[in-house]
This record gives structure tokens, C-alpha cells and sequence, in this order.
């Protein structure tokens, strides 16, 4: 994926050209910025699957008739490059044409508090689950145009916890290991507040870089504290560094159970790990994504078929979740343009208003997005079956198997 700005121009064919509600409306335009390089490893999918969704959306008649103009940008995992792209883009479209704007990274929200919330005052969409921005200190009265797509790693967290009391029967002794970056720090907190009001003992907490080569230190300190779960929080699952832990840990903590959140719980670390993850229990903000029961899931697989994108992907989360937000890019401008309030603060109203299943993606179960969180979570354990040897090297072929039923945070989650 080129570094530079994929920017999109939509022509739909003559009958939208033709259209009146083409012709005399003011262009709809939106920004969507993934990490699809950098230090997350090389993932286009994110790219592929936004592209393929505002296509077919497009190709459908857009808003109620009326196209609309997308620019996909490679933030690469990079705070200062996400907010370079949004000044970039807020200086040279129209506050009345760019309407909504997406951002994946934790560290570009606190730069962007002003620009965002108080300046533009547009209405911006998060891949971060940041307890800060989003939890109890933070959300919609302090950042009001602030709205993530899942639930907060502080609740994420505490779901683990409530999963390892019951499974240690209240003797869970807990490691943390975490990434020195504003996304590892994020849920430590909350993590420690709820470890302590449910009973759990955490006996270590270990920073883990990005750059590192050598897992043996922390996994080292994390056997002498005899902690028998460990979390492993801030970190893509397509990245060397989580095979180095994984397989550290495997070799020395053999009888403790790893868990993670949400970008650890996916097919990635199953490639990538092998038999070293076999047993590990995360926690995921969406379905996995080989559960073809669900529509979502379903819709995802069909999208990639019919634009050739099979052979390419290697993990169908990443070109899931870019088509999960083109779906929910054109559901809230189709609902602010009926409502006659195609315009930021309208789309803003949307959705603080809305209710939404999301075309299936929890098994049926609707969110309320009052909170600016969609605050659906759900526990899996991974299985994996074998490693193969594919291109050359060894990968492990697996899944993740649901052992809770989808949590809504802010009501079932204790």
C-alpha cells in the first residue's frame, strides 16, 4: 500500500451522474486512516476491505442517491502521521463537504483533543479502545466528538479478570506484561482497581517494546513472581516480537495461561505462533472470523470473494473490520440525510442517537452508541489444530472457539 494518500474519486455510472440529487448536491466526502505498515507489520486487508465496502456502497446509489468521495490513508501506526493527515485534510476540504473522519491509534487522540473536539468539531470514529478518552474520565461530555468501535481496554480487562477468578476459583495469581506506549499503559489502572475489588493478586507487571528481540527477561520476572495468568496487552498479533514472547513463554511458563485483548485474539498470532498459542484465552470486540453463521462474517467473505481478495489475505479481521467501517460510514450518513441534517452536526446527532445491530455483527444483539463506545465484547480460547509448512517456514492453522456469549459491557459486565 503506497504511503501516499489513495485518494478515491466515485463514478457510479450515468444514471447517479444524471441524477438531480448528484448534480445539484454538495459533495459527501470522509477520511479514513488504518495502520496498514510500520511497526504493526504489513497489512493492506485494512486497505482493501474500506475500499471494497465504499465501492459496492457507491455502486448501490451512495447517500439516497448521492456518492460519496473517500481518501484512505496509510497512517502507519504513527500519531504524528495521523494527525498530519487530518490537519492536511481539514485545511483543504470544506467543513460542509468532509463530514467524518476515522483514526486507529490511541497516541493521535490526545493531539487531536482540540482540533477535533473544539475546531472542526467533526464527528470522528477510533480503532483505539482507550479507557482514558473513552471510560468513566473521559467520554462524550469531555470529548464529544470522540466515538470508538469497541469496548474500552479497561473493560476488556476486567472481563479477563472476572474470567480468571472464576476459573482460578479466586486464586488467580496475575502478570502483567505490556507495551511502553500511551496503548499499553491505557488499561493498567482500571486493571489494577478491579484485580483488587474482585480478590486477584497481581504479582507482576513487565514492560515489553516494540523492538524487542528477546522475551527472556520479562518472562524470566513473570516465572519468579509464580504467576500462573498473564496478560499480554499492547501489541499486534502480526508482529515477530509477539512470536518471540509467545514462544518464550511457552517454553518457560508452561503451566500458566496467557491472555490478551482484542488485537491479540485473531488469526494472526495463530500464523505467525503456532502451537505456542494453543490454549491462550482473549478477549474480542468483534466475532472471529471463521464463524460463518454470522451475517457479518458471512457478508465479509462474499465481499472479498467477489473482488478477488482471497488469495492475498491473511487475516480476514483486518479486511473485516476496513469493511465494517465503510458499512457504518454509509448508515450514518443514509440516517442524517433522511433526516435532512447531512451535515457534521447532524451526523453527529445520528449517532449519539443511534441503535444498530450492525448488520449482525453480535449474533443478532443491538448496541446503543449514547456512551461513544459500542460496548460489545466476548471471551475466546484458541485452538490451534497443527502447523504446516507453507513458503518455506512453519504456520499454525487454528481458530478461536467463544467461551463466554457477547457481553455488553455497560450493562452485564460487573
Amino acid at each position: 500500500m503506497k504511503r501516499n494518500a489513495l485518494i478515491f474519486g466515485i463514478l457510479t455510472g450515468l444514471t447517479l451522474v444524471l441524477s438531480p440529487a448528484v448534480c445539484f448536491s454538495k459533495p459527501i466526502k470522509v477520511l479514513a486512516q488504518f495502520p496498514m505498515s510500520g511497526p504493526v507489520g504489513t497489512l493492506p486487508e485494512f486497505g482493501w476491505g474500506f475500499i471494497d465496502g465504499m465501492n459496492d456502497i457507491n455502486g448501490k446509489g451512495g447517500v439516497n442517491g448521492k456518492p460519496i468521495t473517500y481518501f484512505l490513508e496509510d497512517m502507519r501506526y504513527s500519531p504524528t502521521v495521523e494527525v498530519a493527515n487530518f490537519t492536511r485534510y481539514a485545511a483543504a476540504e470544506k467543513p460542509d463537504e468532509l463530514l467524518l473522519a476515522s483514526g486507529y491509534i490511541t497516541g493521535a487522540l490526545k493531539p487531536l483533543i482540540e482540533k477535533v473536539n473544539k475546531e472542526e468539531r467533526i464527528p470522528w470514529l477510533d480503532g483505539s479502545y482507550s479507557t482514558e478518552i473513552f471510560g468513566p474520565e473521559g467520554g462524550p461530555s469531555k470529548y464529544p466528538y470522540y466515538y470508538s468501535l469497541g469496548a474500552t481496554y479497561g473493560d476488556q480487562m476486567r472481563a479477563l479478570l472476572n474470567w480468571i477468578k472464576d476459573d482460578s476459583r479466586g486464586k488467580g495469581r496475575v502478570a502483567i506484561v505490556y507495551s511502553p506506549t500511551e496503548w499499553g499503559r491505557d488499561p493498567l489502572d482500571m486493571t489494577r482497581a478491579h484485580a483488587k475489588k474482585i480478590g486477584l493478586q497481581i504479582v507482576a507487571e513487565e514492560e515489553y517494546a516494540f523492538t524487542a528481540t528477546d522475551a527472556t527477561p520479562q518472562v524470566t520476572n513473570v516465572r519468579k513472581a509464580k504467576a500462573n495468568y498473564v496478560f499480554y496487552h499492547g501489541y499486534s498479533g502480526a508482529a515477530p516480537y509477539t512470536a518471540i514472547f509467545m514462544k518464550t513463554a511457552k517454553q518457560y511458563l508452561k503451566t500458566a495461561t496467557i491472555l490478551g485483548t482484542h488485537y491479540t485474539t485473531g488469526q494472526y498470532p495463530i500464523l505467525i505462533c503456532g502451537k505456542a498459542v494453543d490454549g491462550m484465552v482473549g478477549v474480542a470486540t468483534r466475532p472471529q472470523v471463521d464463524d460463518m453463521s454470522n451475517p457479518m462474517v458471512k457478508m465479509a467473505h462474499e465481499f472479498a470473494e467477489k473482488n478477488k481478495r482471497k488469495e492475498g489475505i491473511k487475516d480476514m479481521f483486518l479486511y473485516m473490520e476496513g469493511l465494517t467501517y465503510a458499512l457504518i460510514f454509509h448508515e450514518t450518513l443514509s440516517r442524517a440525510d433522511k433526516a435532512g441534517q447531512l451535515t457534521r452536526e447532524g451526523v453527529k446527532k445520528v449517532l449519539d442517537d443511534m441503535i444498530w445491530d450492525y448488520h449482525g455483527l453480535f449474533d443478532g444483539r443491538s448496541f446503543a452508541y449514547k456512551s461513544h463506545t459500542i460496548p460489545m465484547l466476548r471471551i475466546y480460547r484458541c485452538k490451534v489444530e497443527k502447523e504446516v509448512e507453507k513458503a518455506g517456514r512453519k504456520v499454525g492453522v487454528g481458530t478461536w472457539l467463544p467461551i463466554s456469549p457477547w457481553i455488553n459491557a455497560e450493562i452485564e459486565l460487573k
